[in-house]
């Protein structure tokens, strides 16, 4: 028996699976520091990430999606004493984020990253009417 091994071209489904499955959305409060203004100020931080060991396949989302960048992870030591496999992360910060999740929204599944995704879509819109 033959395997066909042909790759389909990348689209938004896709995408929105993996995120749903491998990826996170990120959404909260930091403090900054302003050296210019010399004081602290509250900041929102908005993050996605999508991380996995088949480097083939972030390295196809992040060109498929044309936006945000690639981190590569190192080898970790387990309690056990053995190391994990190296891993690729594509991750999106702010209004990349929000470009994205634009695009990607209609396709996930998953409730708690649609959730999130719906939260950061809320803040960009609200903060555009501005």
């Amino acid at each position: 028996m033959k395997f066909k091994t042909d790759i389909k071209p990348m689209n938004l489904t896709y995408a929105a699976a993996f995120l749903d499955a491998e990826g996170c959305i990120v959404m909260g409060k930091t403090m900054k520091w302003n050296p210019r203004q010399q004081k602290h100020y509250l900041c929102t931080t908005i993050r996605m990430e999508v991380c996995n060991t088949d480097f083939d396949i972030i390295n196809d989302i992040h060109k498929f999606m044309g936006i945000g960048h690639i981190i590569d992870i190192k080898p970790r030591i387990t309690e056990k004493g053995t190391e994990t496999k190296p891993q690729k992360r594509w991750q999106t910060t702010h209004r990349q984020t929000h470009e994205v999740l634009k695009q990607l929204l209609p396709h996930m599944r998953e409730k708690n990253k649609r959730k999130k995704a719906k939260e950061v879509m809320k803040f960009y819109e609200k903060r555009d009417r501005k």
